[in-house]
C-alpha cells in the first residue's frame, strides 16, 4: 500500500495542517450539494467524549453553514440543510442521498493534558481511494487540543467546550469541501487553507457572536 500526503505549509505562530490522504481502495464519491441534496453527517466518537460537546458542536456548524463559510467562488457549498446524526442515531436506510462519516479521534475536550508530549501530524484527513475522495472524515481531537491549549488558559469550562466544537466544525467544513469538490487543492485563503492558525480555528461567524452576546 502507497500512501502519498499532499503537501502543507506552516504558518506563522501557532497554527496546524489540514491534509487529504491518499490511500489506494475503492470508495464511492459524494456530490456537491446542487447536485445531490439530503445529506447526513454521522459523527462516531470514542467513549470518554462527553454528552455536552454534541449540542455546542452542532450548534457550531449549523452557525458556520448558514454564515456561508465553506462557499465556493463558483457558487457551490456543501449542502447547507445537512442533518447532524450520531453514529447510534444513524440507519442506512434512512433514505439519504448522501451520508459523510465523522470519525472524532480522542477526548474531544481542552483538559491541560500538559504531561503528554506534542504531536505531529493533521488536526483532519480524508482518504483517496481509486480516485475519489472517500465520504469519511477523520478529526485529531488531542491534536486539535494541543494546538488549541494556548487559547483556552483563562476560559471557563463553556468557553473551552464551545472553543473545542468550534474547532472541529471548522476542520470537519474543510475536509468536507474535499469530498464535496471530489478535490485535494487547497486555497491561499479562507477555510480551504492548507494550515489554519488558532484564531482561524476557533473564530465564530459574527451572525453566532451576536447570538451567544445577546444571551
Amino acid at each position: 500500500m502507497i500512501t502519498l500526503k499532499s503537501q502543507t505549509r506552516q504558518a506563522p505562530g501557532a497554527g496546524a495542517g489540514i491534509l487529504v490522504i491518499f490511500l489506494l481502495a475503492c470508495a464511492p464519491p459524494l456530490s456537491l450539494s446542487a447536485q445531490q441534496p439530503g445529506t447526513a453527517i454521522v459523527f462516531y466518537a470514542q467513549p470518554q467524549v462527553r454528552e455536552d460537546l454534541w449540542p455546542a458542536l452542532f450548534e457550531a456548524l449549523r452557525a458556520d453553514l448558514d454564515a456561508g463559510i465553506g462557499k465556493l467562488p463558483n457558487g457551490l457549498s456543501p449542502d447547507r440543510t445537512a442533518v447532524f446524526l450520531r453514529g447510534e442515531d444513524f440507519a442506512r436506510s434512512s433514505g439519504f442521498a448522501n451520508v459523510v462519516e465523522v470519525e472524532l479521534l480522542g477526548r474531544c475536550d481542552l483538559l491541560p493534558q500538559a504531561d503528554r508530549p506534542f504531536l505531529r501530524g493533521p488536526l483532519g484527513w480524508v482518504v483517496l481511494a481509486s480516485g475519489k475522495i472517500r465520504p469519511i472524515v477523520s478529526i485529531d481531537c488531542a491534536r486539535l487540543a494541543q494546538v488549541l491549549r494556548a487559547a483556552a488558559i483563562g476560559l471557563d469550562k463553556e468557553a473551552r467546550r464551545h472553543a473545542m466544537a468550534q474547532a472541529i466544525a471548522h476542520v470537519l467544513i474543510h475536509e468536507w469541501i474535499h469530498v464535496a469538490t471530489q478535490s485535494p487543492s487547497h486555497a491561499a485563503n479562507g477555510i480551504l487553507q492548507a494550515t489554519l492558525t488558532i484564531n482561524q480555528l476557533i473564530a465564530e461567524p459574527r451572525s453566532r457572536r451576536s447570538s451567544l452576546a445577546a444571551r
